[in-house]
């Protein structure tokens, strides 16, 4: 297909999936959708939490909450100080990157709720939001910037997507919150489109703790693309296609753009973490997993002499050794691999600062040799990992995982994801889990319930209570 006849369909695709997206009321989405569209929320919410005694985190949203201005929107925190939609977003973005535990998107290199709740929750609670049109905004926006992604995938890793989408989202998110007519939308998002921030993906390897903050940064963006296009500064169609593979050489899937909508959701096809790192390394920790299930003795490491790990194209790029941040850690394979070799699992522990100075696991990550897979296989099977350990003594033991729990094709259990969203939330919101159940029941009935009325305010209100 020439480039003049590839542009005009992509045009053409972009104009179809915005215009489809707003005339979906929430009655039009499914109750599986729903709900996964909830635990999405909940499980970014925690992830938020997760981050909040994090030096850096603190430091940030100390200086926020100073400078001000005071306003209705919650930074989700112990203390709930209260901020601006604006800066509360921008807070909140900050930490629910943080720990590596937001959920994300399987099909494609992107992680959708990051890009659009804090903005879309922050402006929620403090316009006192129903419940109902936060979560058909979030369950639309997630539709759109996942599916961007996933029309324009890229060989390389070479712009983190948390720089790339994250405007995509952030407009999308408050341009479906406030039922913008189509032709607003399409200008908005094909103008955030164009203002996606060039954050090397290296720099998360590398430990740049820059990284995190790049989903805060696209809410600037994404708010003034709608500004823009409301006060008529507007895109085309096709301004997506131009920026992604005409500038930055992407591959062009151009009918994932509306192939299947209102069947195949997207946030249907979100992975959700329990191990605190890049989901690239989650396969090679279970298949360490089993092998420590198998033989308990070899946990700790000291008698391990080797680590092997074949694996795929993506956790190729994890090759550090010897990170100097906790976010190097977190994309870092060696590290993921020696951590949950010395301490049995993948959580935050394993990742912490301490995990980066125990000697035990510095040996260990000295010591792991990496190779790719002989041949990549289709997904879901498309992030594998086959670990072995070699022993003191000569012995070999060997386990693999071709995909990662989590995902749409391996799934935790709901009682699996509440147990880590209650983990990580009790202490600061300890009324979050019973609120977000609840809303998940919600989800389930009539939409003229009129619990759907409930607003997100009041949601927040409910999480910081003390639980029954």
């Amino acid at each position: 297909m020439t480039q003049p006849k590839l542009r005009e369909q992509a045009g053409h695709g972009v104009q179809q999936l915005i215009d489809w997206a707003v005339r979906q009321e929430l009655s039009d989405i499914p109750i599986e959708v729903r709900q996964q569209g909830l635990m999405v929320i909940a499980d970014d919410l925690a992830a938020m939490l997760s981050a909040e005694s994090e030096p850096q985190v603190m430091n940030y949203q100390t200086a926020l909450v100073a400078s001000g201005p005071v306003g209705q929107a919650s930074v989700i925190r112990r203390d709930r100080a209260k901020l601006a939609p604006l800066q509360a977003a921008l807070a909140n973005a900050l930490s629910a990157s943080w720990n590596e535990l937001d959920e994300g998107y399987r099909r494609a290199v992107c992680h959708a709720g990051l890009y659009t709740l804090p903005i879309l929750l922050a402006i929620s609670e403090s316009e006192k939001i129903a419940f109902s049109e936060v979560l058909r905004a979030s369950v639309l926006a997630y539709e759109v910037t996942a599916r961007f992604a996933k029309t324009w995938r890229f060989s390389a890793l070479t712009i983190h997507p948390h720089a790339l989408f994250n405007a995509v989202g952030a407009a999308a998110a408050v341009g479906f919150l406030r039922r913008l007519p189509a032709a607003q939308m399409r200008h908005a998002i094909c103008n955030a489109s164009t203002l996606g921030v060039v954050g090397p993906y290296s720099q998360a390897v590398r430990g740049s703790l820059i990284r995190n903050a790049w989903a805060a940064a696209g809410i600037f963006n994404g708010l003034q693309a709608i500004d823009w296009a409301i006060a008529g500064v507007t895109s085309l169609s096709e301004t997506p296609h131009d920026v992604y593979h005409e500038t930055l050489h992407s591959q062009a899937h151009i009918e994932d753009l509306t192939q299947d909508l209102g069947t195949d959701w997207a946030v249907s096809s979100g992975y959700h973490k329990i191990n605190a790192c890049c989901q690239y390394a989650h396969s090679s920790i279970e298949a360490m997993r089993e092998i420590l299930d198998k033989h308990p003795e070899l946990q700790g490491g000291s008698g391990v002499a080797q680590i092997e790990l074949q694996t795929h194209h993506l956790g190729m790029t994890l090759t550090d050794k010897e990170p100097v941040t906790t976010l190097g850690a977190k994309f870092s394979m060696p590290h993921a691999l020696a951590a949950s070799l010395v301490y049995g699992h993948g959580g935050a522990q394993a990742f912490s600062t301490q995990s980066m100075q125990d000697e035990r696991v510095a040996r260990l990550r000295r010591n792991v040799a990496m190779r790719l897979v002989d041949e990549e296989l289709a997904w879901p099977h498309d992030r594998p990992a086959f670990v072995t350990l070699v022993t003191v003594d000569g012995q070999r033991y060997s386990a693999n995982c071709l995909s990662a729990r989590g995902g749409p094709d391996r799934p935790f259990t709901d009682d699996e994801l509440w147990q880590k969203i209650d983990a990580l939330s009790c202490a600061s919101a300890p009324g979050l889990l019973e609120a977000m159940r609840a809303l998940h029941a919600l989800c389930a009935r009539s939409t003229k319930d009129t619990q759907w009325a409930i607003t997100w305010h009041a949601v927040v209100d409910q999480m910081f209570q003390p639980s029954a």
